[in-house]
């Protein structure tokens, strides 16, 4: 019983001992310990530190926000005649990714970002931008700050964005040392609750088609689709003025419509949608735009010589003299243009937008669309269960630290950064990768240009990347041997593997620098002329073949009647009078400490009729460029 007892107390006087210890050592230590109370000597570099982080999300969420979601845009889709969209709606010269849009092989597609691939796009844009929040300014006041490699991990909630920063940081200030693993960052944001909506705005849009509905009203109000004119005469429409007319009233009548709610006043309730809906607007407001001038299709059916032409009926031997004629009518129209929705705060100074493109195909809305984008789809990241080495290198062999992507199907896992080690003087990082057959490793590497390496990683454990260095250079275009400061547009395609891909586009003179790297190039300039070039009227003769008038319609005699159709006259603004194509092989030893980067063209005669506006391009198409590199 007494070596009982004495176990107790030992164990009771261990307890208070080890008590003690916690609660002195809490004291002692507190002023590290983050992100507790930040003494006053060192919190100037904390606030502003944090401070900056927040702004740095702000300025995330603003991006993410006018580019649809994305913080990184897609791989841009062109668009082709027959589809004219691409994948990115040109914007006030910005590109906004399309939630929907046909592709140029005519397929429907669909490109919405979920949330979780959107917090992912905000990890690593915050991680690339951190850089800009230097501490370097405090040392002249004594600090001494020793910042390690930040990691972040971002949540989107409805009204805020929390980000999670994983970073060693160490700050001495005197006798005081204030050191820390990681720190929490709050910003106040509608990104979510924006985005939220916008997603209940498309799954309204697919499910019930109001856009397409709203469209075909237009067209039915301000075109001839079917009808009949009582006359013994022909109806000759212009097809080019037909157009007009109807890009003029959809951006009229597209801002009238708006989503149910309390935002608006004296509204037709014609253009109110979503009543019955679970859009749920709160304190956010929606708009639709379009504008003519944004890349669409629109074509009728039947048209001979450019023209819609309906011809009467009635004009049989007999009929015209009882005066029974009429001139019925039916068109078929395509129509495949861009919508962009915003939802936006009721000041403005938040907002999200995304397009979608709307398409009439003969007459009829497309149909509606079933399929469900949810941010619970699993994605393949989550297995990464195969350790690949990467190393990356430039042509020369030597070491690049480059930051890595893997990319199976659709999904796109971050593997991290290629590190050079002291042992080997090599760049690399070993990762865990899902297996995959024919996936891609996308390194990226400042002042390099993105490559793209093909890995099956059900087979392959390593892969060494060489990166080709990108060269800038100022840009000079020049015509007939002058330098010319006309508008010019230069397109930049690369050969690969026998397929070729657009990587830039360049408007000359706004743009003043090119960028490449080795690789095979086609280069395809157009220079367009400022001023007034006169397009004068077009007179056409149209004739049809009608019963006599009088007795003599009874016997069958006939007269040709003629209809002058004349088409007025127009000046362009800008007509195509230079250019040319190119493809040309480039070596970093051509590139490599030269001054600028020249493109000679040579002129075409200036066209002053339709006929000769429509045979330049063929023109400069057959055009070759010179280009030098000094």
């Amino acid at each position: 019983m007494k070596k009982g007892r004495r176990s107790q107390v030992s164990i009771f006087i261990i307890l208070a001992i080890v008590i003690v210890v916690i609660v002195a050592g809490f004291f002692i230590f507190k002023d590290r310990i983050f992100p507790g109370s930040v003494p006053n000597e060192i919190s100037p570099v904390y606030d502003y530190y944090t401070s900056c982080i927040q702004s740095l999300v702000k300025d995330g969420a603003s991006i993410a926000g006018a580019h649809a979601g994305y913080l990184k845009n897609p791989d841009f889709s062109p668009g082709t005649a027959y589809s004219p969209f691409g994948s990115e709606l040109d914007f006030l010269g910005d590109s906004v990714p399309y939630w929907y849009y046909v592709s140029g092989n005519n397929m429907p597609t669909e490109n919405i970002p979920t949330k979780r691939q959107i917090e992912q796009q905000f990890n690593d844009y915050l991680k690339q931008e951190s850089t800009k929040c230097g501490l370097a300014s405090f040392s002249s006041k004594g600090y001494e700050i020793s910042l390690g490699e930040p990691s972040f991990k971002t949540t989107i909630s409805t009204n805020k964005i929390s980000s999670t920063v994983s970073q060693n940081i160490v700050i001495k200030n005197g006798d005081k040392t204030f050191s820390v693993n990681s720190f929490n960052v709050e910003t106040s944001s509608s990104l979510g609750q924006f985005y939220d909506t916008a997603k209940r705005i498309y799954d309204y849009e697919k499910q019930t088609m109001f856009l397409e509905n709203y469209s075909q009203d237009v067209l039915y109000t301000y075109a001839p689709v079917s009808g009949t004119e009582f006359n013994c005469s022909p109806v000759i429409w212009d097809p080019h003025q037909v157009f007009a007319k109807l890009r003029s009233a959809l951006e009229i009548n597209i801002p009238l419509v708006k989503v149910s709610g309390n935002y608006y006043q004296n509204t037709n309730p014609y253009f109110i949608t979503g009543k019955n809906s679970n859009i749920g607007l709160k304190n956010e407001q929606v708009r639709f735009l379009y504008s003519g001038s944004w890349s669409s299709r629109f074509e009728v059916w039947p048209t001979k010589n450019n023209l819609m032409i309906a011809n009467p009926i009635g004009t049989q031997p007999g009929l015209s003299a009882m005066g029974f004629c009429y001139t019925p009518y039916k068109f078929a129209y395509d129509m495949y243009f861009p919508v962009l929705v915003q939802i936006y705060n009721s000041d403005a100074s938040e907002l999200f937008q995304f397009p979608v493109a709307i398409v009439i195909s003969k007459n009829m809305p497309r149909e509606s669309i079933t399929s469900e984008y949810t941010d619970s789809i699993p994605s393949i990241c989550d297995n990464a269960n195969t350790e690949i080495k990467v190393s990356t290198y430039d042509i020369n062999l030597n070491p690049v630290e480059a930051e890595l992507e893997f990319k199976c199907l659709t999904d796109v896992c971050n593997i991290g950064k290629t590190k050079i080690g002291s042992n080997n003087g090599s760049a690399s990082v070993s990762a865990l990768v899902p297996q995959c057959l024919n996936g891609v490793i996308i390194a990226n590497a400042k002042g390099y240009k993105e490559k793209k390496y093909i890995i099956s990683t059900n087979e392959e454990t390593s892969a060494d990347i060489v990166l080709e260095k990108e060269y800038k250079l100022p840009l000079e275009i020049y015509v007939d041997n002058t330098l010319s400061l006309e508008n010019s547009v230069l397109l930049i395609n690369e050969n690969i593997d026998n397929q070729t891909s657009t990587i830039a586009s360049i408007s000359y003179p706004f743009t003043k620098e090119i960028t490449l790297a080795e690789g095979d190039y086609t280069f395809d300039l157009k220079v367009f002329k400022s001023g007034s070039v006169n397009i004068p009227s077009i007179t056409k003769t149209e004739c049809v073949t009608v019963p006599q008038e009088g007795v003599l319609g009874l016997f069958g005699l006939t007269e040709e009647r003629c209809t002058d159709i004349t088409i007025p006259s127009q000046t362009l603004t800008n007509v195509l009078y230079a250019g040319g194509k190119q493809n040309q092989y480039l070596v970093p030893s051509e590139m490599e400490n030269k001054n600028v980067f020249r493109i000679y063209a040579s002129s075409i005669k200036v066209p002053s009729s339709v006929e000769e506006v429509q045979s330049s391009y063929d023109d400069v198409e057959a055009k070759s460029l010179d280009i030098q590199i000094l």
